[in-house]
């Protein structure tokens, strides 16, 4: 059994980039990237490449074999992408960018052979099977939930993105909006402000500028009973 601290102290954003630019062709191989806010890039099931987000937020849109959408936030230091099993990759999929970002595009080949050598018990994979694995949890929850709850959950995860300013309030990301918050819950964007709507009535919520800040998070998660959740 590994310990939380080893895999996530040996899977950061410049290990990662360390261990690659060991080999004096990582130019050949990796190239850094800068988008604007919105920009919007399609996968397929095609994948040679994989994409490390440096900076910005990413929403990854993806659908499998049920053809039901998905959505969850890609935040900087992680892999957006990694295709590990061939036949597991998703069948089509959307990065879109919130906000000013860059990241890595690394041909997924010369990745496998620099973990190999460099990274032997596959630390930096694990940690992205653990992350990729709390996100499927995350999916699966939100397919059991009330609407009014996945609205509630959806803030809660964005909150990890967020300024904590004191124990029980949080500034959320520049990029949360109405639209965001409704696709992320699986919700229509009407019954998401009306949701946000009665939060901001109980002064659970104030949208009224940007940033929106939660102004009690213990409320949401006493109201989902979530005492904490994963950074991812």
């Amino acid at each position: 059994m590994y310990s939380k601290e080893t895999l996530e102290s040996y899977a950061t954003f410049s290990n990662i980039l360390k261990i690659l630019k060991r080999d004096p062709r990582f130019n050949e191989y990796c190239s850094q990237t800068r988008v604007a806010a919105g920009t919007s890039l399609p996968l397929n099931k095609e994948r040679d490449v994989c994409y490390l987000l440096e900076s910005g937020f990413v929403k990854y849109n993806f659908s499998g074999e049920d053809g039901l959408r998905n959505y969850y936030i890609v935040y900087p230091g992680k892999f957006i992408t990694l295709p590990i099993v061939e036949e597991y990759v998703p069948n089509t999929g959307e990065l879109l960018f919130l906000n000013q970002s860059v990241y890595w595009t690394i041909d997924f080949e010369f990745l496998r052979k620099m973990l190999f050598n460099e990274d032997p018990r596959n630390y930096i994979m694990l940690q992205f099977s653990v992350e990729t694995r709390y996100k499927l949890y995350v999916l699966a929850t939100m397919r059991n939930i009330t609407a009014e709850e996945r609205v509630m959950f959806t803030l809660i995860r964005l909150a990890n993105f967020g300024m904590h300013v004191s124990a029980n309030r949080v500034d959320l990301p520049s990029f949360v909006t109405y639209n965001i918050v409704a696709e992320l819950a699986g919700t229509s964007k009407s019954f998401a402000t009306l949701t946000l709507k009665n939060l901001r009535d109980k002064g659970i919520l104030d949208s009224s500028k940007r940033p929106w800040v939660i102004e009690d998070m213990s409320f949401l998660q006493d109201t989902l009973n979530i005492s904490d959740i994963p950074s991812f």
